[in-house]
């Protein structure tokens, strides 16, 4: 499971944000702009959301590029609409993407940080100026060992929202028996909320290395946001 989420890693960036239950919450100032910046995610993760998105993947020498409009109003396939390069000019790499991307994960849970309520409770507070406070947390995932993976998280405290979120390994690490992860770095920046809206997400970028099948690998993937929408769908109950 977990080798099938490194090869569409962009396509999943919220993969790895299922935190372990929180015991204690961190205190001060910024900890109440950090829990009220994650409450204002959660007021708004029942909607869904349209985007565009620009979709970069480079594996080894091999790059791909796609440009896609995502509405969950639209049905199975469908939802993913591609914008450029034309659909039916797509070459290989690119119809693997688009693949993986209509297969995978993605679709509109990474637009808002709202699954991070639970793991800021274990977050420790590591750097603060006027401008920013950064938490990191230890992430524990059923497919890498403990004190494997951590989470720093970057609060904005003069418009009270979180700007980044970046997932890093701590050291290698063994996530099936013929794989191993070197490195793996993940970076999601949001913009800061407009109104009394939520943040929503700009790019996201990660970078995985390691040994699959006795061989190695190094993918690099980025996606930018852009046109995002708040949409009902028929059939949801979105109050």
């Amino acid at each position: 499971m977990f080798l099938s989420r490194l090869a569409a890693a962009a396509c999943a960036v919220s993969l790895f944000l299922s935190p372990a239950s929180a015991e204690t919450a961190p205190t001060g100032t910024s900890a109440a702009l950090l829990t009220q910046a994650a409450q204002q995610a959660e007021d708004f993760a029942h909607y869904r959301y349209a985007y565009t998105v620009e979709h970069w993947t480079r594996n080894g020498e091999n790059e791909t590029a796609l440009t896609l409009r995502f509405d969950p109003r639209l049905e199975g396939d469908a939802r993913w609409q591609v914008l450029s390069p034309a659909e039916e000019a797509l070459n290989k790499p690119q119809q693997k993407a688009l693949k993986q991307l209509r297969k995978g994960e993605m679709e509109d849970s990474p637009i808002l940080y709202d699954s991070l309520d639970d793991m800021i409770g274990d977050a420790e507070l590591v750097s603060e100026s006027e401008t920013e406070a950064i938490y990191v947390a230890q992430l524990e995932d059923d497919d890498a060992p403990k004190d494997a993976l951590e989470v720093f998280i970057t609060l904005n405290k003069p418009d009270a929202y979180i700007s980044s979120i970046e997932l890093k390994s701590k050291k290698p690490f063994k996530p099936a028996p013929v794989a191993k992860v070197k490195k793996l770095v993940q970076t999601q920046r949001f913009a800061a909320p407009e109104g009394d809206g939520p943040a929503l997400i700009v790019t996201s970028e990660a970078h995985i290395e390691g040994e699959a099948m006795f061989k190695s690998f190094s993918t690099d993937t980025r996606q930018t946001f852009s046109e995002i929408e708040q949409v009902e769908v028929p059939g949801e109950d979105t109050e």
